[in-house]
C-alpha cells in the first residue's frame, strides 16, 4: 500500500507497458488479494520487504522518490513460484525476471553482475529472515526453495549479460567487417597484425563522375550526400553480387578489387560483369533524373589485370589497400575514358576477347605510362545473353 502513497509526481510515470505506476499497483494489489484471500488477514513481516531491501542496497535513490512496481510485479511472481513450485509457475518468474532486466540502461553507472548479483544476495538473506518469522513451516524445506529459486535467478543475470557480451561482440565484428574483409578481420583478431600478400593476378576497377564537380555545385550539401550515396550503395551492392572487394571511395571515385582477399581465377570476369551493371545503373539513375528535369553526373569506368600487393595499414583506424603498378594502370584507364563508356586495358581484353565484345582504340597516350592499347568494353557477345543474364559458368571456363 505504501508504493500507493508515494507524491502524485511518481503515481503518474508511465511504465514500460504503457500503465502508470498507480495503475501498475493497484494492479499488484487486486492479483495478491486474489492469489492469497487471507493475505489482508495475515500478520505481515516486521518491517517493509522492498524498503528494507533497498535500504540495504544503499540504491543512490531513497525509497520514497523512487517507483518500485516494477520489482513489485516480479516479487509476485517470485511468491507464487515459492509457494507453488511448479514448472509453470518457476518459467513465469523467470520469464519476468527476464523481462525486468531487458527495461534497465546498461550504460548507467552501477549496472553490472556484481551489481545484480549483491541485490539478490540481500532479498535471499531478508526472506530467510522473514520465513523465521512464520509459524508451523519447514524452514528448512522454505530455505531449500528460496535457495534454489535464488540460483535460478542468479543464472539469469549470466544469461542476460552473456547476451549482451555476445551482441557487442557481434557489433564489433559487424563494424570491422565494414572496413575490412572477413578474412583480413579474422586474421587481425587472431594474430593482432595482417601480413602483406603479393597476388599474382587481380583486376582493379575505378570509376568517376564525369560532370561531377559542375552539377554538385547546384546542390546543396544533403543533396550531394544522398546522390552519392545512391550511386555508391548501388556499386557496394554489385561488388556483393560478384564477390568483388571495395578497397575506397575519395570524393566521387570508386576503387575495387577482383581477387583479392580470396585468390580466385574469375576476377576478371567478375569485374566486367560489374563494371557492365555499374554503367548500366548509372544511365538509369541519369534517365529518371533527366524527366524530372534534373542534371546528373555520367560514370567513367576503368580496370586493369595484374598483380598486386595487399595488406593493412593503420593501427587506431584501419585501412585494407592494394599497390602496385596495376593500381596505377588501372586509374589511368579511368582518366583515359569516355563518360558512359568501360576503358579496358590489353591485358584484361586478352582475358575477356572470347566472350566479350569490345571496340579498339588503339595506343592512346596515359600520364606518366607513354602509349597504351585501350579497349572500351560494350557487352557480352550475344550468345552468352547479357550482364545481368548470362549463361557462362566462368569457373568451368578456368
Amino acid at each position: 500500500m505504501e508504493e500507493l502513497s508515494k507524491p502524485e509526481p511518481l503515481q503518474i510515470q508511465i511504465g514500460y507497458d504503457g500503465k502508470t505506476s498507480r495503475e501498475a499497483n493497484r494492479d499488484i494489489l487486486s492479483r495478491l488479494s486474489t492469489e492469497f484471500p487471507k493475505i489482508e488477514q495475515t500478520e505481515g513481516p516486521p518491517f517493509n520487504l522492498i524498503r528494507e531491501w533497498a535500504k540495504r542496497n544503499r540504491f543512490f535513490f531513497h525509497y520514497d522518490e523512487y517507483n518500485f512496481d516494477r520489482y513489485n510485479r516480479l516479487y509476485i511472481e517470485r511468491l507464487l513460484a515459492l509457494r507453488n513450485n511448479t514448472l509453470e509457475t518457476n518459467s513465469r518468474f523467470k520469464e519476468a525476471t527476464l523481462n525486468n532486466f531487458r527495461q534497465f540502461d546498461y550504460n548507467r553507472t552501477g549496472f553490472s553482475i556484481s551489481f545484480l548479483i549483491r541485490v539478490e544476495n540481500n532479498m535471499r538473506e531478508l526472506m530467510r529472515e522473514i520465513i523465521f518469522t512464520i509459524p508451523n513451516i519447514d524452514y528448512n524445506e522454505a530455505w531449500q526453495i528460496i535457495f534454489e529459486q535464488s540460483k535460478d535467478y542468479q543464472e539469469n543475470v549470466n544469461e542476460i549479460f552473456e547476451k549482451r557480451l555476445q551482441d557487442a561482440r557481434d557489433e564489433s565484428d559487424r563494424l570491422l567487417h565494414n572496413i575490412l574483409p572477413v578474412s583480413i578481420a579474422a586474421e587481425l583478431k587472431k594474430n593482432n597484425r595482417v601480413s602483406p600478400v603479393y597476388i599474382n593476378s587481380a583486376t582493379v576497377l575505378f570509376t568517376d563522375f564525369k560532370g561531377f564537380t559542375q552539377i554538385s555545385e547546384s546542390m546543396s550539401p544533403e543533396e550531394l550526400i544522398s546522390n552519392l550515396d545512391e550511386c555508391f550503395s548501388l556499386f557496394d551492392q554489385i561488388c556483393a553480387d560478384h564477390g568483388l572487394e571495395k578497397i575506397k571511395t575519395i570524393g566521387d571515385s570508386f576503387m575495387c578489387v577482383g581477387g583479392v582477399p580470396e585468390v580466385n581465377r574469375t576476377h576478371v570476369f567478375d569485374v566486367a560483369l560489374a563494371a557492365l551493371k555499374m554503367c548500366d545503373a548509372i544511365q538509369k539513375l541519369k534517365e529518371e533524373k533527366n524527366k524530372n528535369g534534373i542534371s546528373y553526373w555520367d560514370v567513367r569506368i576503368g580496370f586493369h589485370t595484374g598483380p598486386v600487393a595487399a595488406g593493412v595499414i593503420g593501427k587506431n583506424k584501419f585501412s585494407y589497400d592494394i599497390w602496385g603498378d596495376t593500381v596505377n594502370i588501372a586509374s589511368r584507364m579511368e582518366s583515359s575514358g569516355e563518360p558512359g563508356k568501360i576503358n579496358v586495358s590489353e591485358e584484361s581484353y586478352k582475358l575477356l576477347s572470347l566472350f566479350f565484345t569490345f571496340t579498339s582504340r588503339g595506343k592512346i597516350a596515359a600520364k606518366n605510362k607513354g602509349e597504351i592499347s585501350m579497349y572500351f568494353l560494350e557487352g557480352l557477345k550475344p550468345e552468352f545473353g547479357t550482364a545481368q543474364s548470362h549463361n557462362i559458368d566462368f569457373v568451368l571456363l578456368n
